[in-house]
Order: structure tokens, then sequence, then C-alpha cells
């Protein structure tokens, strides 16, 4: 470890909402670090199940300075971007790296992301990332990151990239940029990742997989469907009047947000639980024909073409 990165202090955020089963895992892995600079923020959602207690016990196990942790406990249940607002307000470090309550990372993760900063000159480091399922398989992910920070805010546009930020080591100081929409829930990690692209000038791509996001916990979020709709539509038009705020509206940026925009709007033909002629419709209408443009199917276009003439009743017999 070089002088440099020894001055280089990093904070682990850890919002936690009905992880029991999975938490004890997680903090095994923030706690085993091989970087010792560490500091971490666990946000307690109202979580009603017994995660509190299996921090209570891992911190116990692991011999963690109470000097070096904080719990920030809701009364109430916020959601996710409440929580991950809390964490950042609460970080002292030089650097912010989330980890998700239920997943876990390799006990180098931290040493090696800190090493890519070249002494803290960058502001985001990015790895790669697994995906563990429940009958032990797991597919390794390797990120197409561009070398600046632009082109990687293009790329989250249409999820070029995956926009996470649990996979990113962050300088804290962008998120002073940063005002994190209450209540606005699976999608925030969307908005904070093309927000925090355009604040920052410096980025390195580490190849490496260090996260596991896990797939056998049936209470993430995202498994809601249907609300997971309306945060991605909520999501697209908070970017979408970011980018024109900052006079970033091209037809590079109008092609990437409309591909976007079609991919959330094509739930209300290809989804049989949610197809849906008005929702279809009324949802995204300037993306009309972008489909003729994607990657879809044969029988998908047709579905297509089917829904913008109006043959819903059709449509649903197949």
């Amino acid at each position: 470890m070089t002088t440099g990165e020894k001055s280089i202090r990093v904070t682990i955020l850890m919002p936690i909402y009905k992880v029991e089963n999975y938490l004890g895992k997680t903090l095994d892995s923030v706690f085993s670090q091989t970087y010792p600079y560490l500091d971490y923020v666990f946000v307690d959602d109202c979580s009603p199940d017994a995660s509190l207690e299996v921090m209570d016990d891992a911190v116990a196990r692991h011999h963690v300075d109470k000097e070096r942790y904080t719990i920030v406990r809701h009364p109430r249940n916020e959601g996710i971007a409440v929580s991950r607002a809390d964490c950042i307000a609460h970080a002292k470090g030089d650097y912010v790296f989330f980890v998700d309550s239920d997943d876990w990372i390799e006990p180098d993760t931290v040493r090696q992301m800190v090493a890519a900063t070249r002494g803290g000159t960058v502001d985001i480091v990015g790895c790669d990332f697994a995906k563990d399922y429940v009958s032990g398989k797991t597919t390794c992910h390797t990120e197409d990151y561009a070398d600046t920070c632009r082109e990687n805010m293009l790329r989250c546009l249409n999820y070029d990239i995956a926009t996470v930020l649990w996979k990113l080591l962050i300088r804290r100081s962008l998120f002073d940029n940063i005002t994190i929409t209450p209540h606005v829930d699976i999608v925030e990690d969307y908005i904070i990742s093309v927000k925090l692209y355009y604040f920052a000038k410096t980025f390195a791509p580490l190849h490496k997989v260090f996260y596991h996001y896990v797939q056998y916990n049936q209470e993430r979020v995202s498994l809601q469907t249907l609300r997971s709709i309306t945060m991605h539509i909520k999501g697209v038009k908070e970017v979408e009047e970011f980018l024109n705020g900052k006079g970033l509206y091209d037809d590079v940026v109008r092609n990437k947000m409309n591909l976007r925009k079609f991919n959330i709007r094509s739930n209300f033909v290809l989804n049989k639980s949610l197809c849906d002629a008005e929702a279809y419709r009324n949802t995204f209408p300037e993306t009309a024909g972008v489909w003729r443009q994607m990657n879809y199917s044969a029988k998908e276009k047709v579905k297509f073409w089917m829904a913008e003439h109006g043959l819903f009743p059709l449509l649903k017999l197949l």
C-alpha cells in the first residue's frame, strides 16, 4: 500500500431492510476487507425482521470499533432513495462504496479500487460484477465502460452499462452537486449514476469481478412489476429534465432516451399481465415506431405493429 493510499478513507454505505437471511454474509464480506482505512454507515429503514440483531452480532464477532460505524434508524419505512441520501449525509470518507445488504464483495475489493484512484486523483472507479443464483450458478458480467465520464453518462441512458451504484467507488464530494429525489425508488441508481458521471471529471475502469449481486432474495423491490414500471417512468422523466437543464439534449441523447422510453413502454404490450391499450397509448407516445430499430424478435415486432394500429383485442388473444 502506497503512502497516497494510506491517506484515503473509504466509507461503506449500506441501506438495510428485510434482509435477515442474507445480511450476515454481506457484513462478513465488508468487515473482512484487506483495506484498513474504512468506516461504515448503516441505515435501518424500519426493518420489520431481525436484520438489526444480525448486524449487532456481526459487529461483535468482527470487533468493529464504535468509532468506525454509524447506524441511522428511520422511525418509518422511507424507501431506498431516502436511505441512500441518509447514507451519504453521514459518510465521512474521501470515497464511498455502496454495498446492498443482500449482496457481498470479495475481500480485496476496496484495496484494489482505492489503488485504481491513483492516489485519489480519479473521481470514480468502476469494477465488474457477478450474479449469484440459488442453484449455486454464478455468471460474470464485464461492463463496457468508456474511459471518459461523459461517454459513461451516455452509456447509462439506455443501460449500455449497468446503472447501479454498488459497483462504483465514488468521490464523496460529487454528491454535493446532487439532491436525491425522495421516494423515487428502484430507479434511484439510474438517476444518480447519470448525474454523477456528469459532474465527475475522471474515471478508471477496473475489470475485475469484485461485487456479487445476489439473485435469490425475493424481497427485492425491483421484482414488484407494476410499481417498477411506474418508477422507471419517473426516473426517465427526471433524467430527461436534468439533461435538458444542462443543455445536453442533442440527437445522440434523444435517440438513447427514446430507446430507454420504449423499453419501458413495451411492457404494456409484451407483458401479459400488463397488456393495456390506454397505458401503451399514453406512455411516451413520442416513441412511436422506435421498435423498428430495436433488436426485438419478429413475433414481438408483429405485436408492436398491432398495438400501433389499435388491434389490442386481437393482441390479447396471441
